[in-house]
């Protein structure tokens, strides 16, 4: 709370310095634009078709795993000792190889995240030079993101989100 009150408090000092040079200020809401985002839209498809040849992997190694206890259910009266052994490690070796798969895919510094980060790097470079352009070319001091900045209130003439949004989805 005393966050939102100080960083509250530094914004109206900041603006009223701004208001006092008569520069121009404004704000946009990143969240609304790679929601709206072209660029974004296909990127998660492009993430879905990986997620899907993921989830692909894991449910053939799922029916793997399940022919395997099913035979070794069906065998299990007629196998000797060691045999049980052999079919019991060859189960848990495919349930190793499961959690394994699972982890390099969908862990913390998995095959997931470096994928969705190589997607969204280019969309944030464009996103930025955007923003740089906009702000150049209408004469902006400064542009808050509205998602991040703890933006309590601002007059809805100051949102050039729209625009952002204009310039996001122009085809070069």
């Amino acid at each position: 709370m005393k966050k939102m009150i100080i960083l509250s408090a530094l914004i109206m000092v900041l603006f009223g310095v701004l208001s006092a040079q008569n520069l121009k200020i404004a704000y946009i809401d990143s969240e609304k634009i790679m929601a709206e985002s072209k660029d974004t839209k296909e990127a998660q498809s492009l993430f879905q078709k990986d997620r899907d040849g993921w989830k692909k992997q894991v449910d053939d190694l799922d029916a793997e795993i399940q022919r395997l206890e099913n035979d070794y259910n069906t065998k299990k009266l007629t196998l000797s000792a060691s045999g049980k052994k052999q079919a019991e490690e060859k189960i848990e070796a495919k349930k190793t190889e499961r959690k394994t798969l699972i982890e390099s895919i969908f862990g913390e510094n998995g095959r997931a995240a470096a994928r969705n980060a190589e997607l969204l790097q280019p969309i944030m470079t464009k996103l930025r030079n955007i923003i740089e352009k906009v702000s150049v070319e209408e004469n902006y001091a400064m542009i808050f993101d509205a998602s991040s900045a703890g933006i309590i209130w601002a007059q809805p003439k100051l949102d050039i989100t729209e625009r952002i949004i204009l310039e996001m989805n122009k085809t070069e």
